[in-house]
């Protein structure tokens, strides 16, 4: 079921170039040039979400989205300024709006936040569906003049969970646990977009679970009863460059890695194919993926299917794609292609509490496997746990926890039973200290303790501007490459779009 826009601008050449961002998603498009259009398209009713264009400085700006409070509640609004004006986003956000960005936009970020908001009205379209063709009379028999039914048994899917789903309810279905803001918002996203055909990036360092939420996104959606193809493009990549190493006359440029590419589309018809690591995919692959990318697009505005495999295309990165696209190593073209979705998993060391939630949650299920009287943890264990920066994230974790549960022979995980190296301290201390006086344990050195202050310090400055680096750089008075650098170090750059809930 097709959903309707409505895109309200003054001016022509934006309502174009807005339309043009939005037509290759499928939607219906109406267009308005003022308010009063935008009324009269809306009591026609069929409209999903609206976008429009306001002038923040007018007095009268939100008007057409207090109409919408009052009138159409239930219908998302997505507001653009051209300038940066704080005051009138929170005022925006305080009346409805669902999020507020700045115009001129990137066609990425604007997709993603139209994806975002028609996550809701896709889910409530998929459970009306089903209800009505629950409640239609089912035939006893078929008459002999009755064509033939050609209605497939996998065409009618269980709706996929709605929106709201929390990470509580993910932590018990998929394994997914944790309750660090990034991640919630991450999990959340990706449940509003199950139910779509759009690609999604999922950006992340190695081990922080970046298969296992492609993997929920797929059975969370209506194609979870279909193949999920998992596709190591780091393997597969290195596998043809042995082969080629070994025989140049047989290497991919002779359509070995085409033939495989095309096995692994076959294998996922009707399902999803996860690309995981796609930074590592041949140049003559990542054209192949660009052309099925572009060929899908094309059919969904067009009646007539072309042939191309019905495949949804999840992938996965711990690389810094854009900054691969600058470097001339990854197509610029594909970048903006895959990269419309993008969900941001953050590091293990980012997520505080976390880190002994997930503990528990391994104790218990290796506990469980190898039927160990194993409880809990000393507080030493935790200690050791908490002081590690995690290069390997949550697996590294998983296997640490692990290693645990099989050496203890009492009842409780000691700081002893984990690796040797979790005993160390986060942060090294030179030889020459010791001989000093011992230091309390709740001093941490100063680099670490002024970490925190600083990182609340930019979440509130980039809340209060709406996420926009320019202007949270000018406030703190600090460069746009500074503020960048702390904002990856501390687990807040999110790829896509800028949303504001």
């Amino acid at each position: 079921m097709k959903t309707r826009l409505l895109i309200v601008h003054p001016e022509p050449s934006t309502l174009a170039l807005l339309s043009s961002m939005l037509m290759s998603m499928g939607h219906e498009i109406d267009e308005a040039a003022n308010d009063r259009m935008a009324v009269r398209l809306m009591e026609r009713g069929g409209v999903d979400l609206m976008i429009a264009g306001v002038d923040p400085s007018d007095i009268e700006a939100l008007e057409l989205l207090a109409y919408m409070r009052r009138k159409h509640r239930q219908i998302p609004v997505i507001l653009m300024f051209p300038d940066s004006n704080p005051e009138r986003t929170k005022e925006a956000l305080r009346l409805g709006a669902l999020a507020v960005l700045k115009f001129p936009v990137p066609a990425t970020e604007l997709r993603a936040a139209v994806t975002q908001a028609l996550g809701p009205v896709v889910a409530a379209q998929a459970a009306a569906a089903a209800a009505a063709a629950a409640a239609l009379p089912k035939p006893t028999t078929q008459s002999s003049s009755a064509p033939p039914s050609t209605h497939s048994p996998h065409q009618n899917h269980t709706p996929a969970p709605a929106p709201h789903l929390r990470a509580e309810q993910l932590a018990i279905d998929w394994g997914i646990v944790g309750n660090d803001p990034s991640l919630r918002q991450a999990i959340e996203l990706a449940a509003s977009m199950a139910s779509m055909r759009s690609p999604v990036l999922i950006v992340g360092e190695p081990g922080t679970g970046k298969s296992l939420l492609a993997q929920t996104l797929h059975s969370m959606g209506s194609r979870g009863d279909k193949a999920f193809v998992n596709f190591d493009c780091t393997a597969r990549s290195e596998a043809w460059s042995e082969h080629e190493a070994i025989d140049p006359n047989s290497g991919s440029a002779n359509g070995q890695s085409d033939r495989e590419w095309r096995s692994q589309l076959a294998q996922a018809q009707g399902g999803t194919l996860f690309l995981d690591e796609v930074s590592a995919l041949p140049d003559d692959l990542r054209l192949q993926l660009l052309r099925s990318l572009q060929d899908r697009e094309f059919e969904s505005m067009n009646s007539n299917h072309n042939g191309q495999p019905d495949v949804r295309f999840l992938m996965s990165t711990s690389e810094n794609l854009s900054g691969l696209v600058e470097q001339g190593k990854f197509r610029q073209d594909l970048y903006h292609r895959i990269s419309v979705i993008c969900l941001k998993l953050p590091p293990l060391r980012h997520r505080g509490t976390d880190i002994e939630q997930l503990a528990e949650y391994f104790r218990a299920r290796f506990a469980q496997e190898f039927n160990k009287n194993v409880v809990g943890f000393t507080r030493d264990a935790l200690d050791c746990l908490n002081k590690h920066d995690w290069p390997g994230n949550v697996r590294e974790l998983e296997g640490v926890i692990q290693r645990g549960v099989v050496l203890c022979q009492g009842s409780r995980i000691t700081s002893g039973h984990l690796s040797p190296g979790l005993g160390n301290p986060r942060v090294s201390r030179p030889s020459s200290m010791s001989s000093r006086p011992q230091l309390s344990s709740s001093i941490r050195p100063l680099k670490e303790a002024l970490e925190e202050p600083e990182k609340r310090i930019i979440i509130q400055a980039l809340q209060a501007l709406n996420w926009n680096r320019q202007e949270t750089a000018r406030v703190l008075d600090i460069n746009r490459t500074t503020l960048y650098k702390k904002m990856k170090k501390y687990g807040l750059l999110v790829d896509g779009p800028i949303w504001v809930n």
